[in-house]
């Protein structure tokens, strides 16, 4: 799980290098697309945490009983 979650903010930070340091030269629809693809990895990263989290705190409950 924790790898799944690195492998988020890793592409997630590779995205915002590409905006700032471009490897190449982008149309405006590939900016578009690359805003909208690093919004899709930042909000599946944050339900992610959360859900995960839940997730560790059920598990522990029911452990303790």
């Amino acid at each position: 799980m924790e790898q799944f979650k690195n492998s988020l903010v890793e592409a997630i930070e590779n995205t915002n290098e590409e905006f700032v340091t471009p490897s190449r030269e982008y149309t405006k629809n590939d900016l578009v697309f690359m805003a909208g693809y690093k919004q899709a990895l930042q909000d599946m990263l944050e339900d992610f945490t959360e859900d995960y989290d839940k997730f560790l705190n059920e598990l522990i409950k029911q452990s303790l009983n």
